[in-house]
């Protein structure tokens, strides 16, 4: 008898979503464009270079600067659609395509990071329940793509799932109560390996509360956290891609 998650059951799950995709078409998540699994439209904003998003999340600021963080695309219009469609909607087939966009955004901030000895890329925690209903850690899947391409690029980089995070939905809260769950429910898992900064990874920045929060905890454990990298964030007034780390 095979095993219920083994390969045999994968690969019939897989058949049994591309006979369904017959019977019903898909759609483009970001402009609902009939019969493509994205228009190329809406597939051009996942091209663009990221950018400095930290600006937008005061929660980042500390001292003298903000932690570096980097989006593509701005939360908003057909990105947020899309974004949306691939979390809450079941749309498994976006799982390659925002991997994609992820490993282009890593490969352009790699230089950013070339003056940090050791990585360890690190996965903000979804929630237990979301990632049991998907089936997959869209912030896992998102890590593994950074950690691979840096490795691409000869930098010391492992993903490294360490985080834990006790949190109910947080969408719709205001940036304080954001903060506040977020600072109480983090916990770091595991030990990260001495020497290794820390490149934290999520889907979306909003408030920039739980990527603070994140940092936060690391730190407070004795590593530091050098940059983080979102998929999209809320919109920014001004966006920069020259702005580097000042690591050393």
């Amino acid at each position: 008898m095979s095993e219920p998650n083994g390969p045999a059951a994968r690969a019939l799950a897989a058949a049994a979503r591309d006979v369904a995709r017959l019977v019903v078409p898909v759609c483009c998540p970001g402009c609902g464009l009939d019969d493509v699994r994205w228009c190329d439209e809406c597939e051009a904003t996942w091209w663009d270079a990221p950018f400095r998003s930290d600006s937008s999340a005061p929660r980042l600021q500390r001292g003298e600067g903000a932690l570096a963080v980097w989006s593509v695309a701005d939360l908003e219009g057909s990105a947020q659609q899309m974004i949306e469609a691939w979390k809450d909607s079941d749309r498994r087939d976006l799982d390659p395509f925002f991997v994609a966009a992820m490993t282009r955004a890593a490969g352009h901030v790699a230089g950013e990071l070339a003056e940090v000895p050791a990585i360890s890329v690190v996965p903000i925690p979804a929630q237990r329940a979301s990632t049991r209903r998907r089936g997959v850690d869209l912030p896992a899947l998102l890590a593994d793509a950074c950690a691979q391409r840096w490795r691409e690029c000869r930098l010391d980089a492992v993903a490294q799932t360490a985080l834990s995070m006790r949190r109910a939905e947080s969408r719709g809260l205001s940036a304080r109560q954001r903060w506040r769950a977020a600072q109480r429910s983090m916990r770091l898992e595991r030990s990260l390996g001495r020497g290794r900064a820390v490149v934290l990874i999520d889907d979306v920045m909003t408030t920039g509360a739980t990527l603070a929060a994140a940092r936060d905890c690391i730190e407070n454990a004795g590593w530091v956290v050098c940059a983080g990298i979102t998929l999209a964030a809320a919109p920014v007034r001004t966006k920069s891609s020259q702005v580097g780390l000042g690591w050393g």
